[in-house]
This record gives structure tokens, sequence and C-alpha cells, in this order.
């Protein structure tokens, strides 16, 4: 036989030996591709690629520059450059950002009005409007412009900032010049300061303040629709006094030292501040606080209790709601496990020991796992963390939807996708890269694939050796099955 036919005889017995287009193949960290019903997820160089569709919603990423996720409902969300950038999207709001260059969303309020704001540069620049024209505004810091419903503020005006300044919050206007020395008010609030110098405040029926040679004298009147207003005054940096019936506190060299009772609510309080306080008694809202940093903490009222040894570290809480009770451990920043209890008979479990394993488990809803976890839930989003960072530390992950959407789909993966497992709708398949895995139907008829899909069998009655797959494992696409096996 010459070299040529031998070469041919090899090259169509290596081309009846390939998996089909649309088969199942596991070469990882290179480039694999899985699927069971309603769900599809393929990925390349590590999970530096990938996508990923189960029910009505399609995701791919291609980490960390961009991630892409839309369900049915047609709602998007999306995130950039390993999360400073983002886009939300749904019938009645889109968001975007770009930190720290650029921000904007839009959304129609719940009166039918369709309200826009954008913003770049950390702020310096923006604008926005609204469907009625009265939400219009825009500034160029500190040039000048208008301002709607920012920090606290209904409405602001400014001209070459510090020079002038306006203010219009509910029936109150504040007027300034060269803020903060020189302004004024009007309507609900009347008054005005030379700062340092001279400032007062009044507002009928609610109160009376004023201070002289700011920060050293203040004075103030409170809550003058109650039969006994509270007055308080104080010679920074010495002494200062609050009295109102029955209640008087006593603060010296203040904020360090101080002291407070209501007999008729036996409320009592002392501290130095910021390492000790003791607090006790009250009758709108009585609590319970002791307080020695950085040695012992301990705070309790109606809702809340918790516990801390060596501040900030050992943390013991307690929390009960209207519908929920939770019990939670934290060794911060390491170590973390929450228990939650409803009305409802629901539990909800939360463990983590950063960075090695996170656990989530929310009775009806999911079940999720995370080896070498990285996610920091008070620093960043741990979602997108993941998303943009995950095939780079996750270890291990594993995910169970109780919510049939319109079927449950557990999911296990290892790091690089190293080792993949999925069920669904009866249906179980794992594989490992190169060597092998093996495929679990409904009935219980078992499919085998074995060194890049040269060697595989079937079980059951018509079971036996099955043709090679190269590079295995090699098994049909069965994303979409009957309607029969949704059930």
């Amino acid at each position: 036989m010459t070299f040529l036919r031998r070469l041919g005889l090899l090259a169509a017995l290596a081309i009846g030996s390939c998996a089909a287009p649309d088969s199942e193949i596991h070469l990882a960290p290179i480039f694999s591709r899985h699927t069971a019903p309603d769900y599809q997820h393929a990925e390349g160089l590590g999970g530096i690629l990938r996508y990923h569709r189960e029910a009505d919603t399609v995701e791919w990423a291609l980490s960390p520059l961009v991630y892409r996720e839309k369900n049915g409902h047609g709602d998007i969300n999306a995130s950039f450059l390993g999360g400073l950038g983002a886009y939300e999207y749904d019938r009645d709001r889109s968001y975007a950002r770009l930190f720290p260059l650029w921000s904007y969303r839009s959304e129609i309020r719940p009166d039918g009005i369709r309200d826009t704001d954008w913003a770049a540069l950390l702020y310096l620049i923006a604008g926005g409007s609204s469907s009625d024209a009265l939400e219009d505004y825009f500034w160029i810091f500190p040039l000048f412009g208008t301002g709607r419903d920012f920090w606290t503020f209904d409405e602001f005006k400014f001209f070459l900032f510090p020079l002038y300044m306006e203010n219009h919050k509910e029936e109150r206007d504040s007027y300034h010049w060269l803020w903060p020395f020189f302004g004024k008010a009007e309507g609900s609030e009347k008054g005005w300061h030379i700062w340092p110098l001279r400032g007062v405040a009044d507002v009928e029926g609610q109160y009376r303040r004023s201070y002289t040679l700011w920060p050293f004298w203040h004075y103030a009147e409170d809550e003058l629709y109650k039969p006994e207003p509270r007055t308080s005054w104080m010679l920074f940096p010495f002494y200062g006094k609050v009295h109102q019936d029955d209640y008087e506190a006593t603060t010296v060299l203040p904020p360090f030292f101080g002291w407070a009772e209501r007999p008729s609510t036996d409320f009592s309080s002392w501290q130095f501040w910021p390492l000790i306080n003791f607090q006790s008694g009250g009758n709108a809202a009585p609590r319970q606080v002791e307080r020695f940093l950085p040695f012992w903490l301990h705070y309790e009222d109606e809702q809340t209790e918790y516990s801390v040894w060596l501040f900030p570290f050992f943390w013991h809480r307690e929390d009960r709601f209207n519908d929920m009770e939770r019990v939670g451990n934290y060794f911060v920043p390491f170590f973390m496990s929450t228990k939650t209890q409803r009305d409802d008979g629901t539990t909800g479990r939360h463990f983590r020991l950063w960075p090695l394993f996170s656990y989530e488990y929310e009775e009806g809803d999911f079940e999720q796992t995370r080896f070498l976890d990285l996610g920091l839930p008070k620093v960043l989003n741990p979602n997108t963390l993941a998303r943009s960072f995950g095939f780079i530390y996750e270890f291990w992950f594993e995910r169970e939807s109780f919510k049939p959407d319109p079927m449950v789909v557990k999911e296990k993966r290892a790091w690089l996708n190293l080792y993949h497992q999925t069920e669904a709708a009866g249906h179980k398949r794992w594989s490992l890269p190169f060597i092998g895995g093996q495929w679990t139907e409904p009935d219980g008829t078992t499919h085998s694939s074995w060194l890049l899909g040269l060697l595989r069998w079937r079980s059951g009655d018509n079971g036996g050796m099955q043709s090679p797959a190269f590079p295995g494992p090699g098994w049909p696409d069965i994303h979409a099955v009957a309607a029969e096996e949704l059930e």
C-alpha cells in the first residue's frame, strides 16, 4: 500500500471517529461544551471565554473585559472592565456607568413620568430631564449650573462656586455668598449667618438655634410644639447641658466625658468617648449598651442583640423582625455563619471561610457552593466579582436552583473546568477533560466514554460498544428535550 493510500485510510478513520459538531467536547482548559435538558454551556481558555444558556436566559463573557446576560423578557445585565463599567436594562429602567468617567440612569416613575439623569467626571458635569420638563437641569462645576433632587436638596443653583449658591428644600430657601461665610434663609426657616462670627435659625413651632464665634458657643431650643421644649447649650470645648422635662444630660470636654438620666423611664447613660459607654432604660425605644473597647461591646434593643469580643473581630448577633429571625457568628473578615428562620417555615444559611470556601442556601430558591471564593460582599458585589475574575480563583463552584424555570438544574465545576457535572430532567452527565466521563439517562441507561472518546459503550438492553467520537466524550446535544421529559 502506497504512502498516500495509507494516509487517506488514516484520514478516513479519523473523520469517521470524530464527534458530531454539536456533540459534547471536554478539552478544558482549551475548550469544552456541555448540554443537558434546558441547559447549554461552552467555555474556552480556562473560562475566559464563556457562553451559557439556561431556560430563557443567555449569558456570555470575555473575562474580565465584558459580561452580558439577557432573559426572555428582554432584560439585560452587563458589566465591563472587571466591574468598573455596568449596563442594566428592563422595560421601565436603564442604567449605565463607566467609573469614574460616566453614569446614566433613566426610569419611568410610579406616576408615569420618565426621569433621566447623567453625570461625567465624578459629577463635575451632570444633567437630567423628565418627560414633564419639571426635572430638567444641567451644571458644570464650579462654573455654573442647576440641579434637582441632589443630596438633600429639591433644587439648587450656583455661579462661580463658592461666589454664589442658592438651594431650595420644601418651603425653605437659602442663599449663600462666598460660601460658607455669608448666607440667609427664607420661607419656613428664617435666619442668617456671618460665619464664624454669628448665625441664627428659626422655624416657628419647631426650633430656635444660634451660634456665636463658631464652634465655641451654641444655644438651641428644639421641639417647641411640646409642653416642655428641649433646651441645650455648649461652651466648646469645656462644658455643655441638655434639659427637657426630667431628662438632663451633661458633657465635659465634649465629646469625651458625658452622662445623662431620665428617672421617669429609668434611663441612664455615661461615657468616655469612644472607648467606654454604658446605657440602659428608656420607654419609646428601650435599649442596653455596654461598651469597653476594644475588649467588649454589647448592644440590645427590641429587634437586635449583638456582642463583640476584641472589637471588631469576634461577633455574635441575633435579629428579630416581623417575619424572620437570624442568628449569626462572625470572625471578621475570615469567618461568617448565619441561619435565618422565617415565619413561613423556610430557612436560609450562609457560611463563609474566607478566602477558601463559601456556601449559600435559601430553602425553595437556590443552593450554591464556592471554593477559593474571594468575594467581599461589603466591598464589592460578589456576583460581579465572580463573573469578572472567578475563572482565576474559583477552585470549586456548585449551585442548584429549586425553582423550576422550567426545570431544576444542578451544576458543579472545578477550577478551569477540569471537572464538570450537570443534572436536569433525570439526565446526569459528568466528565474530565481528555480522560472521559459518564452520562446517565432517566431510565438508568448509562453511556461511558474514555480516552478522548475513542473507547465508548452503553449499558442496558441495547448495550454494547459504541462508535468512537474523538475528542470525546461525544454525547449528543440534549439541551432541547421532548415535552414529556420536562414534566
